[in-house]
């Protein structure tokens, strides 16, 4: 019996030490399988077929950057190209300044030098231009102008004798129009001065002698005046108008503004 069991122990023992030994080489070799990603290429053939699908892939995305990059260089090109000037037609100050600003960013190239050779042209011309005139002694000069010096000096001095003659005309024309009227208003008095006395037939009316006349004038004026500052007195009220509104009713109403704008006041 006893041999027995020890035979069925040892046999247990071999098989639990069988059953562990299959385990641990049951887990190395999941471990040697490395773990893949779902859609990836498992042989060696597939992941040739995918290299070459992402190269091409690859290929036709640069091809369509290559292509969109092409067209804008050439809409830029063609932008510039319709924005470009006759430059035969342009002035020379403006050749002037677009060589400048060529020269300030550092460019060069056939524009460059198509400016540079318009403008020694245009110099060239001018001085070819001028040495014409001075070799005809030609001045350029406007119809009925003077040329020389000596003409201009002699043309001021006519301008200058032409505009005394009108101011000495104008004065002289002035001066008799006051003379007149200083001799009308001189006559006046004298005739007044030396007028008869006015007797009225009744003879209850006292006689009016011209001292009697300037008495009245001067009542007159008097009441005149009174009349002048009473009107400025009502002027000064708290209702007065401002200036700039006060030269504007005496430009549209003259000397009844006043009472136009009284009127105004009282219709509010």
């Amino acid at each position: 019996m006893n041999n027995k069991n020890i035979i069925i122990a040892g046999a247990i023992a071999i098989g639990l030490y069988l059953f562990s030994q299959t385990k641990k080489t049951a887990q190395k070799v999941a471990q040697k399988v490395a773990p893949k990603r779902i859609g990836q290429p498992t042989t060696q053939m597939a992941r040739i077929i995918a290299a070459r699908k992402a190269a091409a892939r690859k290929a036709a995305i640069r091809k369509a950057a290559a292509q969109k990059i092409a067209q804008k260089i050439a809409q830029k090109a063609a932008q510039k190209a319709a924005q470009k000037v006759n430059i035969f037609k342009l002035p020379v100050q403006r050749l002037r300044y677009l060589l400048a600003h060529a020269a300030a960013q550092n460019k060069t190239g056939k524009e460059v030098a198509a400016l540079k050779t318009e403008i020694k042209r245009r110099e060239a011309a001018w001085l070819a231009a001028h040495k014409v005139l001075a070799a005809h002694k030609v001045a350029p000069k406007r119809i009925g102008q003077p040329t020389t010096q000596m003409a201009r000096i002699i043309a001021a001095r006519k301008a200058a004798a032409r505009k005394a003659a009108i101011r000495k005309a104008a004065a002289q024309k002035i001066g008799k129009k006051i003379g007149k009227t200083v001799a009308q208003k001189v006559a006046q008095k004298k005739v007044a001065s030396w007028k008869a006395p006015y007797r009225f037939p009744n003879s209850r009316f006292r006689v009016i002698t011209p001292s009697d006349l300037l008495k009245n004038l001067a009542k007159r004026d008097i009441a005149r005046k009174k009349v002048v500052q009473q009107k400025k007195v009502q002027k000064t009220t708290p209702g007065t108008p401002s200036d700039r509104r006060k030269r504007r009713l005496e430009a549209l109403y003259g000397p009844h503004w006043h009472d136009v704008w009284l009127k105004r006041q009282k219709r509010r």
